[in-house]
């Protein structure tokens, strides 16, 4: 069976992608990837073909723009004004992205379409040929309502009452189909007898399309409001340590530091990496607290003066390390919040965008970590006293196991790859 992946965004939306091309590889299936232009690398190393994206779309992210955007740093004003240009850029290129869709779909011809939710494109042939097509997201409360948790986009809040929280996605996803309107109406014409109306894409979206939710039911179970077509399939990731080697100097410092942390931002990036890793860094060491520290793509930086407890990385599987340690401090993206779950290591969260917020709360109500700080004005004295619990308090590492024992046992290959193929 041929099956194409569409997934468009930073390495959080196409590691789940990767994952699942790593199953349906290893099941014998034909796998054609749709991604950003940069993981072309990524892709052909484990045998697959790739199709590319523009890469603009990610060069405009990692933009200064971007960064004010996604980051923080700034007034509200410099915020709102590069929020507005980063919006009028994109407007152009997912013109191009949607073509780019529908090129992909009309070339390769697959059996099977697993689509990212940013990709506007595939809703249409998904609503002509609902069982060919699977929307796969590591993220909930985007289409399907949750009364405890508003719509994603508004999880920067707190959670309102049951009745809001629901409210709330009627609200969001009726502007998001106006915005679906204007850059696809023009396909329309190619599905002939379909109803493309807000209405009928709203029904469809709740009640036909199929919707593989990677999330672990440990920390997010099922709510019962749901649809059948609406699975939660538990986490899935990709083995990234099969051929890693560490550093004999890694080694080492991990035998003399046995309790220690991770801390990285994963692919966010900042306006002010040095400053804020300073200060951070800095409370580690006034703490006592050893950590391994993920430069990754630019959103902490070396601090010169930092001492040995202090170890500095590029790059580092989360599999083989997280195992290892007490815990991680980060960003709060659904894959390294679920690494992190699944490894038993206890979470501090510095959120950074849209749904990290939802995770910084659901891992504070799961028991497994304090509540983190947003970088967006970030309060060095907030962060010390979540800092000071993350390392101390016994019942978060209790917690922690608990959840990573029932994450063992959840999320079944054969299963999924069944799902999809059926």
């Amino acid at each position: 069976m041929k099956v194409l992946l569409i997934s468009i965004g930073t390495r959080g939306d196409i590691e789940p992608f990767l994952a699942q091309a790593e199953l349906l590889q290893k099941a014998g299936h034909e796998v054609v990837c749709l991604f950003p232009e940069q993981f072309r690398e990524t892709v052909e190393k484990m045998g697959l073909d790739f199709l590319g994206f523009d890469r603009r779309f990610l060069e405009m992210l990692d933009s200064s723009v971007g960064k004010s955007v996604m980051g923080g740093g700034g007034n509200t004003f410099t915020t709102i004004k590069n929020f507005y240009r980063l919006m009028k850029t994109s407007l152009g290129l997912q013109k191009i992205l949607i073509e780019q869709q529908k090129d992909a779909i009309d070339s390769t011809r697959p059996d099977r379409v697993i689509f990212h939710p940013k990709a506007l494109y595939c809703t249409l042939p998904a609503m002509a040929e609902p069982k060919k097509f699977f929307q796969l997201s590591p993220i909930p409360n985007l289409i399907h309502p949750h009364p405890n948790y508003q719509h994603l986009s508004l999880s920067k809040w707190k959670p309102f009452s049951s009745k809001w929280n629901l409210r709330s996605y009627g609200l969001v996803n009726g502007t998001r189909y106006i915005a679906f309107n204007k850059f696809v109406k023009p396909y329309f014409k190619d599905f002939q007898g379909i109803e493309f109306s807000t209405k009928s894409i709203k029904n469809f979206e709740l009640k036909r399309l199929q919707v593989l939710y990677q999330i672990s039911p440990a920390l997010y179970p099922k709510p019962s409001n749901w649809p059948e077509c609406a699975y939660l399939t538990g986490f899935f990731a990709r083995n990234q340590n099969q051929h890693y080697q560490p550093d004999p100097a890694l080694t080492a410092w991990l035998e003399k530091y046995p309790k220690a942390i991770l801390l990285t931002f994963g692919s966010m990036t900042n306006p002010k990496p040095l400053e804020l890793s300073s200060q951070i860094i800095g409370l580690l060491e006034k703490h006592q607290i050893p950590a391994i520290v993920n430069l990754s793509w630019g959103g902490l930086q070396k601090v010169e003066s930092s001492g040995e407890s202090i170890y500095y990385v590029n790059q580092i599987p989360y599999d083989w390390i997280l195992p290892k340690l007490h815990g991680i401090v980060h960003h709060g993206g659904s894959g390294t919040t679920h690494f992190a779950a699944r490894s038993a290591a206890v979470q501090l969260i510095v959120p950074h965008i849209m749904d990290q917020y939802f995770w910084n709360r659901l891992i504070n109500n799961n028991g497994l970590g304090p509540l983190g700080t947003s970088i967006h004005n970030f309060n060095l004295e907030k962060f010390e006293e979540a800092l000071i619990d993350f390392w101390n308090n016994p019942e978060y590492r209790a917690n922690a196991a608990l959840i990573a024992e029932k994450m063992s046992h959840e999320s079944d290959p054969q299963e999924l790859i069944h799902l999809i193929t059926r």
